[in-house]
């Protein structure tokens, strides 16, 4: 259980609202009782009716007053620091990934909102084998800590919950995404520490940007300076004349 510790971390999609959440190992770790953890596996869901079952997994502390408090502590609820998947045809069990993360949200049922018909349609079924994510994985501003300061990636992996890929930009943070279903591809804004204070926040430019499901290859800008520089003079044209 003492690997365990070694993870720090602790998954919803898009909140503009950030909380401090902070999972880092104590500096007595030594120390510390390894009971005064639980490894939580209380909740469970299964996948598309494959038999495969995803365990989410959060960190609880059995002793209220233990020195690891502060450490692990957490305000928002539905976080995670890692998920096993367990194949219940096969017996094979496994982690999402063994590097250290905080996983904000993942999606396996989505679908998109038609604003037209104020209704949600699902995906086409050719573009639902990926289960997504929502993940921080770097500590971007240096504090030693990861928390929803630090920049949240679009990650992606197969309905097994394996082969897990990154698709947004390292150091870019997703904002929000979606599915276009015929054409396969993913689009996500994402937003760059553009002011370079570490932060991410209203100030920062927004970078429109897709992913196809079928190349995979590295995304795409879909606004580059050209043409944001070509809807200035348009708007200054018709906006800005006397």
């Amino acid at each position: 259980m003492k690997q365990f510790l070694l993870f720090s971390a602790f998954i919803v999609i898009f909140s503009c609202e950030k909380k401090e959440q902070v999972f880092e190992k104590p500096v007595n770790q030594e120390e510390e009782k390894v009971s005064d953890l639980n490894i939580q596996t209380i909740n469970s869901f299964e996948i598309d009716s494959t038999g495969i079952l995803a365990f989410p997994l959060s960190i609880e502390e059995t002793i209220e007053s233990s020195r690891i408090e502060s450490s692990f502590k957490s305000d928002k609820g539905s976080s995670y620091w890692n998920i096993i998947f367990y194949n219940s045809n096969t017996g094979e069990k496994y982690l999402l990934s063994k590097q250290k993360m905080l996983i904000s949200n993942y999606e396996t049922g989505y679908s998109n909102y038609d604003s037209s018909n104020k209704k949600f349609t699902q995906i086409d079924t050719s573009s639902k084998k990926y289960i997504f994510y929502n993940i921080i994985t770097d500590d971007y501003d240096g504090n030693k800590k990861l928390n929803y300061e630090d920049p949240t990636y679009l990650f992606f992996t197969d309905k097994e919950g394996k082969n897990l890929k990154q698709i947004s930009p390292k150091n870019l943070n997703v904002v929000n995404w979606k599915i276009v279903p015929k054409t396969r591809k993913i689009l996500f804004n994402v937003q760059k520490d553009s002011n370079g204070n570490k932060r991410f926040d209203e100030k920062d430019d927004i970078i429109s940007m897709e992913y196809s499901l079928d190349t995979q290859k590295a995304p795409v800008v879909i606004f580059d300076e050209n043409y944001k520089n070509f809807l200035l003079e348009n708007f200054k044209k018709n906006w800005n004349s006397k």
